[in-house]
């Protein structure tokens, strides 16, 4: 399977904020949208900062302390 896991990056540290995401789309905003397997939809604050596809591993980062 192709899905990966979405995780938020701020100064705090890594936290995991969706899993099997299947779409991700930077918006205009400063903001990312991401949807996963089962139709849950999210946008987070922040920018898409890395697509690790070995390791399935979606990486979006912010300045914010937390989402």
């Amino acid at each position: 399977m192709c899905e990966s896991i979405a995780y938020l990056r701020t100064p705090a540290g890594e936290k995991k904020i969706m899993e099997y995401v299947v779409e991700v789309r930077p918006e205009k905003d400063g903001k990312v949208y991401l949807a996963d397997l089962l139709g849950e939809q999210k946008i987070v604050d922040g920018i898409l900062k890395e697509i690790k596809l070995i390791d399935h591993k979606i990486i979006i980062e912010s300045d914010k302390t937390g989402e």
